[in-house]
């Protein structure tokens, strides 16, 4: 599959997402709180890691005993930080959306409540992210081999744990379980040695490109105002597939298990991977 059918692909997909997020307007709120989320857990930490003791910081960054042991535990901090925030979001976004392919209610409390019941299993697999997070980071900077081994591993990682979050959350399996299911829906639906053909890249760079329309449009008028419609802008195109993409995972799982996937069609889903 060339590079342009993997595009077209994409952008089908992402209209199809979008379909089903107007039906349900308040699945965009999740990527928002998830953003929000992560700014100001990540700023007050490292902020004020570095306001209180940032001098001991840089030093113990540089100490030729504990350096590396010092960045690591930080990328990994980072790494768990991230991945429970937008694990969190993720799981309540994809509650709902099955629930609108179901042609069920839901709403933003309902979601969110859901993520709480499962916030064990959630922080488990925030875990276990930022483990393989910081080990392939480790890997990539050992040196040329390193990063391409880091690349593979990365790849064949991200389609092995494609369904880990719905079925971490949807079948209540604990997280090495919710791996193996998630890699045996993989096998069972589309076979061994795959590769995702979907990218929602053509998707987005459109957005960005029409964020940066608007705002050289308005220099003439304000700089000011041109920067701040480009800035919002640029969030509502990354909100919008970030919701987007999240409810693919959604109609995929929903596919691959057997059930309702609203207006995703069959023969679409089926090109979403192909044998490599």
């Amino acid at each position: 599959m060339n590079f342009f059918t993997r595009l077209s692909n994409g952008w089908d997909l992402a209209m199809l997402s979008l379909s089903t997020i107007r039906r349900q307007k308040s699945l965009l709120l999740f990527p928002v709180f998830s953003g929000t989320a992560l700014v100001l857990v990540l700023s007050t930490f490292f902020g004020g890691a570095s306001y209180f003791g940032g001098d001991r910081v840089e030093a113990l960054f540089h100490d030729e005993q504990y350096g590396q042991i010092a960045i690591y535990g930080t990328a990994f901090l980072y790494y768990l930080i991230n991945f429970f925030i937008i694990v969190f979001f993720n799981a309540a976004l994809i509650h709902c959306a099955i629930k609108v392919l179901n042609d069920e209610e839901t709403n933003v409390m309902d979601g969110i409540n859901f993520s709480l019941s499962r916030i064990d299993k959630i922080f488990g697999w925030a875990l276990l992210s930022a483990t393989v997070g910081t080990l392939l980071k480790a890997l990539q900077e050992s040196g040329k081999p390193g990063k391409i081994i880091a690349g593979l591993i990365g790849i064949t990682w991200s389609v092995l744990t494609f369904f880990v979050v719905p079925v971490l959350v949807y079948e209540n399996k604990g997280v090495i379980d919710s791996v193996k299911r998630s890699g045996r829906l993989m096998r069972e639906k589309w076979g061994e040695s795959l590769a995702a053909t979907v990218s929602f890249g053509a998707f987005q760079f459109l957005g960005f490109l029409l964020a940066a329309l608007a705002g050289y449009l308005l220099m003439s008028i304000n700089f000011w105002l041109a920067l701040v419609v480009t800035l919002v802008a640029v969030l509502i195109v990354v909100t919008v597939t970030s919701a987007a993409q999240t409810v693919f995972v959604a109609a995929v799982y929903n596919y691959a298990t057997g059930r309702p996937t609203g207006d995703f069609d069959s023969e679409t889903l089926d090109g979403a991977f192909i044998q490599k």
